[in-house]
C-alpha cells in the first residue's frame, strides 16, 4: 500500500489542504510514511512545537498517528539527515510491488523528445517495461513499441515496479497520447465506463449523499467526470460505505483492487473514495441477486469469484482470460481452478480452458435432447446433420462449447454419428417399413422411366406427408441420387450409366452432349444436368464442349 510523505509548512501549520491531503491518503489505504514540518528557518522553536502538537492532534486514529516527524529546511538543510534516515527506514519496511504481473503506468507526462519522439512518464504501478517491447496504450488501444526508458534520467534496459519512469514510445504521435491514459501489456487490461466500487464517504461530509450524484473520479492520473449509483439505498451518511456503481463519460483503466478517490463535481472538493470490485462491470439494478453477485465479488475468496465469473461467462474461457476477468494473476487463478476441479465445480475441456460444471451439463443436455427429439420426429432418417444441429443451437451456445460438448457426448456413446448424420446412440436405427416400402415403389417408378426420369414435382404429391422422409431416407441409404433440384435417379440407374461411359471411353477419347444422348436415349433436358453430375463425381472432365474420362 506504499508510504507518503505527509508535507506541512511550520510557518503555517494544518491547513484546510493537509486535511483533504490526509484524508486521501486514507481513502488511497497508505497505512505507513512520515511527517514532515517544511520552512523551520522561518519560525522559532516555540511554534514548531506548537504546530508538531496541532499534527499530532490531526493524526490521532489514523494509520499515521505514530509516523516519525521531521523538521527541516531547504534553505538551512536543518533535518536533511534525519529525513533521509526516516525515508530510508520506510523503505526497508515496504513490500516489493509485484513483477510478474502485467505492465502497468499510469501516465502523468507526455511530451516530446528531439531524437526520441514522444515520451511518456509515470510511476510504474506493477510489471517491469524493457527497451524493445511492445505494450498497448488504454483506453485507446493503440500498439506502441519502447524505444528507451529511463529511471530517474538514467537509461536502463528494464525498468520494475515502484520506480519513476520515462518511456520513449514508437508508433503514435504527441497528441494522441494523453495525461490519465495508461501504459500497459497488451490484453491484460480493459477499459470501461461502468465500473463497481466499494464506495466510501468521509466521516467529514455533512449532507445527505443521494443515490445518483455527479463526480468526479481519480484513478492514476486520470480524472472522468460520471455519476456514481448507490446500489444499497437510496442515501448515505458521512463515515459510512456502500456497494455502488461508477457509470462514467469516458472509459477508464481499472484492475480489481485500485483504490480511487472521489471528488464533488462542484465545486471539486474530495469527499470519499473506495475501491474498485469489477472493473469491467455492466449496468446494475438494485437487486438482491445482483447485490449478493458484487459481494462475492468484493470479499469471496478466490474460487468463489472464478466459478462466479465462469458461470457469467457461459462459455469455455482460457485461463488468460479469467485471470482478466477477476483481476488475479494467471498462477493464482490456475490453481483456483485445479481446487474447483477437484470439487467438480468447473471442467477442463483442453490445456488450459474451463467452463463452469453447470454451463457444461446444459450444453450436454442440450445436445442430447436436440438429437433425441429428431429421432423422434423423423424415425425414417438415420438422424440429424451436424451442422443442422450446430446451427440451431447458436443462440445457446457458441461454436467452440458446442464442439467440446458434442466430442465428449460422442466419446461416451451418448450420441454416435454416421457420416455427417448424428443419432442417439442408445437407440439402433431401423428403417420404418412403410417407408420402405414406399422408397420401393419411387425406385420402380425411376427405374422405369430409363433415363427420362420424371422431375420431382410430378412424384412427391404421391408420396403425401411423407415425401421428405421417403426421400431422405433413400439418400441415407445411397438408393437415391438428386442430380439435380429437379431430377432425382436410383444409384442403380447412376451405376448403369458409369459402366455405359467406362465403355464407350475404351474405344474413344472423347464424348460429346450429342454422343452421351445417343447412348443413353436421354434429350438435352436430361444430358447435361447428368453429365455435369458426371463431372462432379469425377467420372468425366469436361475439355471445352467435349467431355474425357475422369
Amino acid at each position: 500500500c506504499g508510504s507518503v510523505l505527509l508535507v506541512i509548512a511550520a510557518d503555517e501549520g494544518v491547513m484546510p489542504q493537509t486535511r483533504e491531503h490526509l484524508a486521501i491518503v486514507k481513502l488511497l489505504g497508505v497505512q505507513r510514511g512520515v511527517i514532515v514540518l517544511t520552512k523551520r528557518d522561518l519560525v522559532d522553536a516555540e511554534w514548531s512545537a506548537l504546530v508538531g502538537r496541532e499534527v499530532r492532534e490531526l493524526l490521532v486514529g489514523t494509520p499515521l498517528a505514530a509516523a516519525p516527524l521531521v523538521e527541516f529546511s531547504a534553505v538551512t538543510g536543518e533535518g536533511r539527515d534525519a529525513l533521509l534516515a526516516a525515508i530510508d527506514a520506510q523503505l526497508e519496511t515496504l513490500s516489493v510491488r509485484p513483477e510478474d504481473a502485467p505492465a502497468r503506468l499510469p501516465i502523468d507526462r507526455v511530451f516530446t523528445v528531439e531524437g526520441f519522439g514522444t515520451v511518456v512518464t509515470g510511476t510504474l504501478w506493477r510489471g517491469v517495461i524493457r527497451m524493445g517491447e511492445t505494450l498497448e496504450l488504454q483506453p485507446s488501444g493503440r500498439s506502441v513499441r519502447v524505444r528507451r526508458v529511463q529511471v530517474h534520467g538514467e537509461t536502463v534496459e528494464i525498468a520494475h515496479a515502484g520506480q519513476r519512469t520515462a518511456v520513449a514510445l514508437h508508433g503514435v504521435d504527441r497528441d494522441q497520447v494523453h495525461r490519465g491514459e495508461w501504459l500497459v501489456a497488451p490484453a491484460s487490461v480493459r477499459a470501461s465506463r461502468v465500473v463497481d466500487v466499494r464506495f466510501e464517504l468521509l466521516p467529514d461530509y455533512n449532507r445527505e449523499w443521494k443515490a445518483d450524484t455527479r463526480v468526479r473520479f481519480h484513478l492514476g492520473a486520470s480524472e472522468i467526470i460520471g455519476r456514481l449509483v448507490l446500489l444499497e439505498g437510496a442515501s448515505m451518511r458521512g463515515g459510512t460505505s456502500m456497494l455502488a456503481q461508477l457509470r462514467l463519460e469516458h472509459e477508464a483503466v481499472a484492475a480489481r483492487g485500485d483504490r480511487f478517490v472521489v471528488r464533488s463535481y462542484s465545486p471539486s472538493r474530495t469527499v470519499g473514495g473506495g475501491a474498485v470490485i469489477e472493473p469491467v462491470a455492466a449496468r446494475r439494478r438494485r437487486t438482491a441477486a445482483g447485490l449478493e453477485q458484487l459481494e462475492v465479488h468484493e470479499s469471496g475468496s478466490i474460487e468463489a469469484r472464478v466459478l462466479e465469473k465462469l458461470g457469467g461467462l457461459k462459455k469455455i474461457a482460457h485461463v488468460e482470460e479469467i485471470a482478466k476477468h477477476v483481476g488475479e494473476g494467471v498462477p493464482a487463478v490456475t490453481a483456483a481452478l485445479q481446487v474447483l476441479d477437484a470439487r467438480g465445480s468447473v471442467i477442463g475441456t483442453s490445456a488450459g480452458r474451463w467452463i463452469a460444471d453447470d454451463r457444461w451439463s446444459e450444453a450436454r443436455h442440450a445436445i442430447d435432447t436436440a438429437v433425441r427429439e429428431f429421432a423422434e420426429k423423423h424415425p425414417a432418417r438415420y438422424g440429424v446433420m451436424k451442422g443442422e444441429l450446430k446451427s440451431g443451437l447458436k443462440g445457446v451456445m457458441d461454436g467452440p462449447l458446442f464442439d467440446a460438448a458434442f466430442a465428449s457426448l460422442q466419446a461416451e456413446t451418448v450420441i454416435e454419428q454416421n457420416g455427417e448424420r448424428v443419432r442417439p446412440g442408445d437407440i439402433a436405427w431401423e428403417a420404418p417399413p412403410e417407408m420402405l416400402r414406399a422408397l420401393e415403389g419411387l425406385e420402380r417408378e425411376l427405374e422405369a422411366a430409363g433415363y427420362l426420369v420424371p422431375e420431382v414435382s410430378a412424384w412427391q404429391p404421391k408420396l403425401g406427408a411423407a415425401a421428405s422422409e421417403v426421400v431422405a431416407m433413400g439418400f441415407f441409404l445411397g438408393r437415391l441420387v438428386r442430380v439435380s433440384a429437379e431430377l432425382t435417379y436410383t444409384s442403380a440407374q447412376l451405376e448403369r450409366l458409369r459402366a455405359t461411359l467406362r465403355e464407350w471411353f475404351m474405344a474413344h477419347e472423347e464424348l460429346t452432349v450429342a454422343d452421351f444422348r445417343d447412348i443413353t436415349g436421354a434429350s438435352r433436358k436430361f444430358a447435361v444436368p447428368l453429365l455435369e453430375h458426371c463431372d462432379r463425381v469425377g467420372w468425366t472432365v469436361r475439355v471445352g464442349d467435349a467431355r474425357r474420362a475422369g
